[in-house]
């Protein structure tokens, strides 16, 4: 649910590069429909919108080839949005969110997601096969970074990057408070080593709510990147200190008594591994703050 609420927040804010997403929006919204979110492709370090996806211009539309990996929801969603990059005959590549039908035959599932952590995201590989989508769910940037001065550019990309961060440390954080109110509840440790749990909680807490203003007020260059990015990895930080310290407190009687304990003390390091990564973020994050 993270991920569809992502999609839609993002395609929201891409509005203004990309007009005609209202519509697609506003068929969601009429429809109740469940998206999915098929942007990743598995591809280490690289940017998530840099589509290896083979796209090409016919009468019916764009014809679409590839895979995409990990891809929420696989099995249950309405729709599945993607991106893709297309060359168009003068050469230029123009930046694209496309969208297919659950029921379109050629729209293959292939199961991914192997280990039992976080399985409820439904997270496998679908697979693109000559899947043919009109013009009405193809939807290109009509602006190019060219045409914008240097701060403004790639802001098409940092916006949808912006949000996933924020959206995914707040997910892994709760997680993490999972452990804490578990931890408290049962009134382990002494004082000072619950209060240590709390002050890590409410200082990740407040930097995700400062990233949020950010977002509210429609700052998306690059520096704001940095800073998003930045804020994700201070969280993801806080978020491993918070899950070990409140493992150790709740004690091994409680590791062993309850698999919800390990399961979550587990699945709050995956944070890790989502986009973008520390090691791809390091120069960047070096040019744009140091």
């Amino acid at each position: 649910m993270t991920m569809h609420h992502h999609t839609i927040a993002g395609m929201m804010a891409a509005s203004y590069f990309f007009p005609d997403l209202e519509k697609l929006l506003s068929l969601v919204a009429r429809n109740d429909l469940l998206v999915a979110s098929g942007f990743a492709e598995g591809r280490a370090h690289s940017d998530i919108l840099a589509s290896t996806m083979t796209v090409e211009k016919t009468a019916d539309g764009y014809v679409v080839n590839g895979s995409k990996k990990p891809c929420t929801m696989t099995h249950h969603f309405d729709v599945i949005t993607f991106g893709v990059n297309y060359i168009d005959p003068e050469g230029r590549t123009h930046l694209g969110i496309g969208a297919g039908l659950a029921g379109d035959p050629r729209i293959e599932r292939k199961k991914f997601w192997g280990v039992p952590h976080l399985q409820a995201a439904d997270s496998h590989e679908v697979i693109f096969n000559n899947l043919v989508v009109p013009e009405s769910m193809m939807h290109f940037s009509n602006t190019v970074d060219e045409q914008l001065d240097e701060d403004q550019q790639g802001m098409g990309n940092h916006l949808f990057a912006i949000w996933f961060q924020l959206l995914a440390a707040a997910s892994y954080l709760g997680m993490a408070s999972a452990l804490v109110s578990r931890a408290l509840t049962a009134g382990k440790g002494s004082p000072e080593d619950r209060a240590l749990l709390l002050i890590d909680l409410q200082g990740a807490t407040m930097a995700l709510q400062g990233l949020a203003t950010s977002i509210d007020e429609n700052r998306f260059l690059r520096a704001d990147l940095a800073r998003a990015q930045a804020t994700r990895f201070s969280v993801q930080e806080a978020v491993n200190r918070i899950g070990t310290r409140a493992f150790e407190l709740m004690g091994g009687m409680a590791f062993i008594s309850s698999e919800e304990v390990a399961y979550l003390l587990v699945a709050t390091r995956v944070l890790a591994f989502h986009p973008t990564s520390r090691v791809a973020s390091s120069a960047f994050l070096c040019e744009q703050l140091g």
